[in-house]
């Protein structure tokens, strides 16, 4: 159960795209034990079940919805979903992601087109209806970036495409900030580095990591809470993960 004094987000709205598992689903959790409903976006209904199921076990809030962030017509029903149920979106996550790895020479266009589609369209096609939901009364939208995002940071050969979407989403966090400032609404990023998920698990098996999808949703948590971040915009804070 949650204390009712940390109900710091009480009454708010929040959409979690890729939400079925790993750092989404753990968002989402995050998010409901600070009293924000949580719409829980994937395209799998059993893990939209699952996640849902275990956010209400726990007396909190929450529904789901199956979305493909890459179709835009599907973005423009989910968000007039929203409108029509809650009236309002208070927090965007976009987390939703794919992960493909293998030579750059040998990659195969459509491949690259559909990861873009989903990393990086996909979190313009949401921030885009978000923005139009939230700027009569402000908002929060994080933005799931990755370490491999970041200026500087290793490489890895074979992930291309993986990392230039991240980079984009990185830039798109800094100039949505600058375009949400005169209507309150702040948008942040998170770059973690290897997080224990299926999708690491899959893509990389050889990786080994102690940072776990709860220790990220900390993070996200935070910076959509205006109580602890409210001051924050346009910042993408970097999670070095432990090896």
């Amino acid at each position: 159960m949650t204390d009712a004094a940390s109900l710091s987000l009480q009454n708010q709205v929040a959409l979690i795209t890729g939400g079925g598992r790993g750092i989404g689903a753990a968002a989402a959790e995050a998010l409901a034990r600070k009293g924000a409903h949580g719409i829980v976006a994937s395209r799998t209904k059993e893990e939209l079940r699952t996640t849902v199921a275990r956010i209400r076990d726990q007396g909190l809030s929450a529904s789901s919805m199956v979305l493909d962030v890459a179709d835009d017509r599907a973005v423009e029903a989910a968000f007039a979903k929203i409108a029509a149920g809650f009236g309002r979106l208070d927090i965007l996550v976009n987390n939703a992601a794919i992960m493909r790895s293998g030579p750059f020479a040998d990659l195969a266009m459509p491949d690259w087109d559909r990861l873009l589609a989903v990393n990086l369209r996909g979190a313009v096609l949401c921030a885009r209806q978000a923005f139009r939901l939230m700027r009569e009364h402000g908002g929060c939208i994080v933005n799931v970036s990755s370490l491999g995002g970041v200026p500087g940071t290793e490489k890895f050969p074979g992930y291309a495409a993986y990392t230039v979407s991240k980079f984009a989403l990185t830039g798109l966090t800094e100039a949505l900030a600058a375009e949400g400032r005169d209507c309150r609404i702040r948008v942040n990023g998170v770059a973690p580095g290897a997080v224990d998920t299926a999708m690491l698990r899959q893509a990389a098996p050889h990786l080994r990591t102690c940072t776990v999808p709860a220790d990220v949703a900390k993070v996200i948590a935070f910076l959509c809470d205006p109580a602890e971040s409210g001051c924050m915009t346009g910042a993408t804070l970097v999670i070095n993960s432990n090896l």
